[in-house]
């Protein structure tokens, strides 16, 4: 996977928190990292409203969008470029908490 997969998984990834917390009198978005075995974790996490528990499935499957504009292809295409990588994404969430998703990405070998 090329570096500009990886800008676009992350881009995406942030476009999407920012999207969430947008209604916010604050919108916070962090973002922390961690090597976790041979692994680098990445956490993108934001205070939005959460993602309601009857979306929870489908929310990486294409073409499924809770935005009025989009083509709901954005999460579909971030769990692609991770899964070709060789790693794994998924999230946490409460409704209106906040949603975290992790990026596990395996370290590259020297």
């Amino acid at each position: 996977v090329d570096k500009t997969h990886m800008n676009r998984l992350f881009t995406n990834l942030l476009a999407n928190a920012v999207d969430a917390c947008s209604e916010r009198q604050q919108c916070i978005v962090t973002i922390t990292e961690k090597i976790v075995g041979n692994d680098l974790q990445v956490a993108v996490a934001d205070n939005g409203d959460g993602i309601p528990l009857e979306m929870q499935s489908k929310i990486f499957t294409p073409n499924f969008t809770t935005k009025t504009s989009g083509t709901g292809l954005g999460l579909a295409m971030c769990k692609g470029i991770v899964e070709q990588a060789g790693g794994r994404i998924w999230f946490t969430t409460e409704e209106g908490i906040g949603t975290t998703f992790f990026v596990q990405l395996p370290l590259a070998v020297s």
